[in-house]
């Protein structure tokens, strides 16, 4: 055990030694991170940037390993990564913090990244890219597993310190989080990565180096019977299904059920991660599932292109829908590389994979940039052919097919998400999405016009995490909608302005939050319906304090609700509302 315990630490020693600038990266991010978790603001995009630099310079070095020799060009090397993570960061410098582009390019600029780590060290190698892959899907499941436990236990002992010995701050959890997962479960995976022939020096590797190549590179007894005997078999049940759902409906609801579409990029996705990681077996499942499975996956990605493809002429194009055809087109191609190549050459995947993901990134025909020019041509295409658009003057008609109230509905919306509304000169000043009197004046018509789906269930909440203004107000309660009694009673009474008044939810569905007098005779009410009204289609589930905000006021009263969490269904039942509000009341 003992022997075992130096021999990871030895390999962690080593890790850092081999990937210098990537530690150096990694440290930094760490350091970032804690002084954001003590409260520092808008540190996103550096954290971001640093983790991005990490993983570039960690694929340089792998490149190095396999073609060159020298410290000259192993710095010229983490130069050019140290460039490509400048580069990242002016992408997203001046993108919103926490928006949603700044994390799709994120994610994009890893998945390409990653993928160059693991085919890096094997460019034209016998010991090829699917060896590659099963060595670097090993060590991420490792490193996550070691570094959980690792949590875990550090969890366990700062929560005894806190109970039995003297109260610990609560940050030191997330502290110790960032220190497992930001510093020690990366230089875990990192010691995993075997060390691979390199072309100018085949003959520089350890009989050590060679055990671990083989042993790092191999499929584990575990692995290989949970692949060959759980995971191919469920699949070929799924295909056979899938086949048959598509066989039914291709005259008809195929083309056009977005449920199906992220079930036809996940059986693609799991057909060629399991393709590389049986290509080496030789039982018979593994041998059956490399030789038909990534064919049937060629006419399905296909079919998946063809119904996303159909449904840009309603929707318009948005950045989701661009990598979904991105994505449905590169499944194209590695089915057919996994079908007909040899098993050396599949490595072809990644390179193809890479270059993808970077035109996705690059105007002008990156996802946002094409995503946006493609809204914002449906969006004015749609308002010109209803009469509302004409030599950049808007104006307002309600009196237009419901269809056509959809789609403006939905590109403002994301052009609104992509921070974007500011390119449409036309939009009078200061106008947002989130306020529906501005959007019934702009188009004439509410956002809300458009036909909710039935089945959909809607969760937002308020962070409550700012103090609420109570000047103005005589009294304040906290309610629940329905008023399940978790108030303690049906009514709440209070006295104001020389009356006797109560504040009570209306009726067993909570229709309305009302204020009486003292002889039953109702101040003011609030609807709960305007509850669904204003959230049936939310741009996001967490609610700012003004979203959140309703406010009713006549000669009698004043009341203001604030929405704390509400969950419903887009329908008109108001059994289906469940609510939780404190409610201001001002009586006049």
């Amino acid at each position: 055990m003992l022997k075992a315990l130096r021999q990871n630490i030895s390999g962690l020693a080593s890790s850092v030694v081999r990937f210098p600038v990537t530690a150096a990266f990694l440290l930094a991010s760490a350091v970032l991170i804690s002084v954001s978790i003590g409260g520092e603001d808008e540190l996103t995009r550096y954290i971001l940037a640093a983790i991005t630099g990490a993983l570039a310079c960690a694929a340089v070095q792998m490149l190095h390993e396999r073609f060159f020799t020298g410290m000259a060009i192993r710095m010229a090397l983490y130069a050019a990564g140290v460039a490509v993570t400048a580069l990242f960061f002016w992408s997203v410098y001046a993108l919103p913090d926490n928006g949603t582009e700044l994390f799709t390019r994120f994610s994009v600029t890893m998945l390409a990244l990653f993928i160059a780590f693991i085919w890096a060290g094997v460019i034209k190698e016998p010991c090829g890219f699917a060896e590659s892959f099963i060595a670097a899907f090993k060590a991420v499941f490792e490193s996550a597993f070691f570094s959980g436990v690792l949590f875990l236990g550090c969890a366990l002992i700062i929560a005894a310190v806190d109970r039995l010995i003297t109260p610990v701050d609560g940050d030191a959890y997330a502290h110790t989080a960032n220190i497992v997962f930001t510093v020690i479960a990366p230089f875990i995976l990192l010691s995993l990565i075997p060390v691979y022939p390199g072309r100018a020096k085949k003959e520089a590797l350890t009989e050590t180096q060679r055990e671990l190549l083989d042993r790092r590179t191999g499929c584990p007894k575990f692995l290989e019977i949970l692949l060959s005997y759980i995971i191919i078999p469920l699949t070929g049940i799924f295909t056979v299904i899938l086949l048959v759902y598509i066989l039914l409906n291709i005259g008809g609801n195929f083309w056009t059920d977005n449920l199906l579409e992220p079930m036809l990029i996940a059986y693609t996705l799991v057909v060629i991660v399991v393709s590389l990681l049986v290509s080496r077996l030789e039982n018979r499942m593994a041998v059956l599932f490399v030789q038909i499975f990534p064919k049937v996956m060629i006419p399905i990605a296909v079919f998946q292109i063809i119904a996303s493809a159909l449904l840009l002429e309603d929707t318009g194009l948005t950045f989701g829908r661009y990598y979904v055809l991105l994505y449905g087109a590169f499944a194209v191609f590695a089915g057919v590389a996994l079908s007909f190549a040899p098993r050396v050459k599949i490595g072809v995947i990644a390179p193809v994979l890479i270059v993808l993901s970077v035109l996705s990134l690059i105007p002008p025909v990156d996802a946002f940039t094409v995503s946006l020019a493609s809204q914002t041509a449906t969006l004015e295409r749609t308002l010109e052919a209803n009469g509302m658009l004409s030599d950049d003057t808007l104006t307002p008609d309600g009196d237009i097919p419901s269809a056509d109230k959809t789609r403006i509905i939905a590109s403002v919306e994301y052009l609104s998400e992509m921070d974007k509304l500011n390119t449409l000169i036309w939009l009078p000043d200061g106008f947002t999405v989130y306020d529906d009197a501005a959007f019934s004046r702009a188009f004439g018509f509410s956002r809300y016009d458009a036909p909710p789906d039935a089945n959909a269930y809607i969760s937002v909440y308020y962070n409550n995490n700012e103090a609420l203004p109570i000047t103005g107000f005589d009294a304040f309660a906290e309610l629940y909608v329905p008023d399940s009694g978790k108030t303690g009673h049906q009514a709440i009474l209070f006295e104001a302005g020389g009356k006797n008044c109560v504040l009570s939810v209306a009726g067993t569905d909570g229709g309305a939050v009302i204020v009486t007098d003292s002889n039953g005779t109702e101040l003011i009410r609030f609807e709960t319906s305007e509850i669904i009204n204003r959230f049936a289609q939310p741009e996001k589930s967490e609610l700012t304090l003004t979203e959140a905000t309703f406010s009713v006021e006549n000669e009698l009263a004043a009341l203001k609700a604030v929405v704390l969490n509400a969950d419903f269904k887009t329908q008109p039942t108001l059994s289906d509302v469940s609510a939780r509000l404190y409610v201001f009341v001002a009586i006049k």
